[in-house]
């Protein structure tokens, strides 16, 4: 009975590490100063929605910021989407990191770092 146990216990551990996250685009392009920046984002994969999602952009006052896909009916996946957009005010690179995790695995955590070059 001990054999069963483990090797269900390990299956169980297997299946859940490989299902891993996707984000599209894995990079983002660069930017403009001063001209329209819209680029959209797709978490997919995974042992279910994200249903906890953080971030922070900096700098703060780069004129980027992150806006989630408008929930115009209930739905768990209103972080699966959403896009990086505005008119980028410094030069420089923006780094934006995104934290959150994911429903129905066991504590399936991820973190992700994009960076986007704003040239003049």
């Amino acid at each position: 009975m001990n054999h069963y146990v483990r090797a269900f216990v390990i299956s169980f551990f297997l299946t859940g590490c490989g299902n891993h996250l996707v984000f599209e685009p894995n990079k983002l392009p660069d930017g403009y100063i001063d001209q329209e920046y819209y680029v959209p984002i797709t978490i997919s994969g995974g042992t279910g929605p994200v249903v906890d999602l953080s971030y922070e952009i900096h700098p703060s006052n780069s004129g980027l910021k992150l806006l989630f896909s408008e929930k115009k009916y209930y739905t768990k996946y209103v972080y699966n989407n959403f896009t990086i957009e505005g008119k980028p005010q410094l030069q420089g690179i923006v780094t934006i990191n995104i934290r959150g995790g994911v429903v129905a695995s066991a504590g399936q955590y991820f973190e992700k770092q994009y960076e986007i070059n704003i040239q003049k």
